[in-house]
């Protein structure tokens, strides 16, 4: 059985799919497994997939026939995932060489907190960023904290048993990972943990649209979907509309949403995000 399970959903995407699985293949811990879902592409990724389970071992493959989308693609991974512990990469991201075996060094942690995550390098053409913003959050935080902003991000690494538990939610249009993040935290009662290293490259450079560009009206659906399923209060349902400032839109939330943010827990996190925000809105 493999120590370490690496889920990734793809969809026509076969150049960036390539880069992703290399940087994967090429970890320091060599005790791995890849599983890749192919969500009915009609590039020639099934034909790179065929060519790479004979090759690796390490790497095996999921054909859908038919467009079912990137949660149902993921969750089917994470059931099939043998590995002790599993983690994700989107297509159009890749790993540094060590992002496995920082994980694992910090298994420990995994006793005490449902999931461990790091910051991200973003790529924008020749330019190399680091999200910086997490420096001045703290470093574990809590269902509740995610409500006004999603610290976690898109890719954790933890016990694989309790992501089979929970799988992300299908119905979801827009927030998936946040929403499965807020899920596992509040029904594990636990917090997640942040390593304060940058290991995970997201490449927004590229002729593709990241699987994250949503439409204003999907990013809605999803709001009322979240508060519904997780029986918000007022005060969260407020909070929860922050979210909506990441994608440009929802002055008309922006100082209702932002006060009882600030007032609830005031923190400098929250008071930079805020002074981002307005800058987005309002320039």
């Amino acid at each position: 059985m493999p120590l370490v399970t690496v889920y990734i959903t793809t969809c026509n995407r076969l150049e960036l799919l390539k880069r992703c699985v290399s940087s994967i293949l090429s970890q320091t811990i060599k005790d791995i497994e890849v599983i890749v879902v192919d969500d009915f592409s009609s590039d020639n990724t099934k034909y790179y997939l065929e060519e790479m389970s004979h090759a690796d071992h390490r790497f095996s493959y999921i054909l859908n026939d038919e467009r079912k989308g990137a949660c149902y693609s993921r969750n089917m991974a994470i059931k099939a995932a043998q590995g002790e512990y599993i983690t994700g990469c989107d297509d159009d991201d890749y790993f540094t060489k060590d992002r496995v075996e920082t994980f694992l060094k910090n298994s420990s942690l995994l006793n005490k907190y449902s999931m461990l995550y790091t910051d991200s390098i973003w790529i924008d053409g020749q330019k190399e960023r680091k999200a910086n913003i997490n420096k001045f959050a703290g470093n574990t935080p809590s269902a509740n904290d995610l409500i006004f902003f999603n610290f976690v991000g898109n890719q954790v690494f933890m016990k694989s048993e309790i992501l089979k538990k929970y799988l992300f939610d299908e119905s979801m249009p827009a927030w998936q990972d946040l929403e499965c993040w807020f899920r596992i935290l509040r029904g594990e009662r636990k917090h997640a943990y942040r390593l304060n290293v940058f290991n995970y490259y997201q490449d927004i450079s590229h002729e593709y649209g990241r699987i994250s560009d949503g439409k204003k009206d999907r990013v809605l659906d999803a709001y009322n979907l979240f508060c519904y399923k997780h029986e918000l209060s007022s005060s969260e349902k407020k909070s929860l509309k922050c979210h909506f400032f990441n994608y440009g839109f929802g002055k008309e939330f922006f100082i209702k949403s932002t006060f009882y943010s600030l007032i609830t827990r005031p923190t400098m996190f929250k008071i930079i995000l805020t002074l981002r925000n307005a800058k987005v809105l309002y320039s």
